[in-house]
């Protein structure tokens, strides 16, 4: 293993690709002469690009029916050439078994879902179910099997100096004052409405948070312009506005310069936890024991009394009664508390 070429299958999605960097710094403190490549979808490349120590990336684009398949082909012949002895598999579908059995990496190891165990040369049993599993965990269980026990569990994520310089222009570009203290928003998040707390709350929230000396920004992806535009018009004082504006490289070097970022449970909430951000995270639907920021500067809400949480769904039933159970009183409490140090 300490002279092997080892490919780390990353998750696909921003969060998910934060929990598993302690997976990636303990492959490196392991098998410190390892040859070690993370193979990334192009939209979660750039949070191992930005990061420091510098790793080998291989970035591809997913696509969708017949340009899915190519793809999966495409990238299957470039791993084949790179000559990789192991292949870490941390996404849990069947194509990502598919792309490193193509690719003829003799040594395949992932959790046996999605129909794909007879892909893999050393199969996992799912745990995906089981209770207070921390999906960092999930995903260093996977070294736990080779006999990798004293790990880090702790996401960090440090940015390289390039990538900071690039951010001090990019502050200025928006007439953001270095001594101004920046309040990071982000009010979206992915899988439905019912990871998201109401575009009203985040709005008068902003708007008590909103004091001399202080910045607030909104930060988001594509397709949360909307939802972003329906809360800055609604508040007396409108932040910064740079939803769907920003690469993911940019994202993560404002939100490292904030001394405080409020969101719901969303990639961007574990970004600015890898990077030690004080953070106030928001929980409806999904379950702070899987998924709650690894952060001593965290205050996670997640409303207590609310019998249908966690319920995992991305539609809801039961009228938002879990998100309705966090208030603006309560949020905005928090955040003066984490202020005030």
């Amino acid at each position: 293993m300490k002279k092997s070429k080892i490919v780390i299958l990353a998750p696909n999605w921003i969060g998910d690709a934060v929990l598993s960097l302690p997976l990636l710094d303990a492959c490196f403190q392991c098998w410190p002469g390892a040859n070690i490549t993370v193979l990334a979808r192009a939209q979660v490349a750039a949070l191992f690009e930005a990061r420091e120590p510098q790793v080998s990336v291989l970035a591809y684009e997913r696509g969708n029916g017949p340009q899915r398949l190519r793809n999966l082909v495409d990238v299957s012949r470039r791993l084949r050439k790179e000559g990789f002895e192991l292949a870490l598999l941390l996404p849990n579908s069947l194509g990502s078994a598919v792309v490193a059995r193509l690719a003829g990496i003799p040594q395949r190891l992932g959790y046996a879902t999605d129909g794909r165990g007879w892909l893999l040369t050393r199969r996992l049993q799912d745990r995906r179910k089981e209770r207070g599993l921390h999906q960092v965990d999930y995903y260093l269980g996977l070294l736990r099997s080779l006999g990798v026990s004293q790990v880090d569990r702790v996401p960090r994520l440090k940015l390289r100096k390039k990538v900071i310089e690039r951010g001090v222009a990019l502050l200025d570009d928006l007439g953001i004052d270095g001594n101004e203290l920046l309040i990071g928003v982000h009010p979206g998040a992915a899988y439905g409405e019912t990871k998201r707390w109401f575009p009203e709350r985040f709005a008068r929230v902003m708007d008590l948070l909103q004091k001399p000396g202080r910045r607030l920004l909104l930060l988001g992806g594509p397709g949360e312009e909307p939802l972003a535009e329906g809360i800055s018009t609604s508040m007396v004082h409108p932040p910064i506005n740079i939803v769907g504006k920003t690469t993911l490289t940019e994202a993560l070097v404002l939100i490292s310069r904030c001394g405080l970022f409020l969101s719901n449970d969303s990639g961007l909430m574990h970004a600015a936890a890898a990077m030690r951000i004080p953070q106030i995270a928001l929980f409806g639907s999904t379950d702070p024991e899987k998924t709650a920021p690894l952060n001593d500067n965290a205050v996670v809400i997640h409303p207590e009394g609310v019998s249908c949480t966690p319920c995992f769904e991305n539609e809801c039933q039961e009228n938002l009664e879990c998100m309705k159970a966090i208030t603006v009183e309560e949020v905005y409490a928090a955040a003066e508390k984490l202020l005030r140090g």
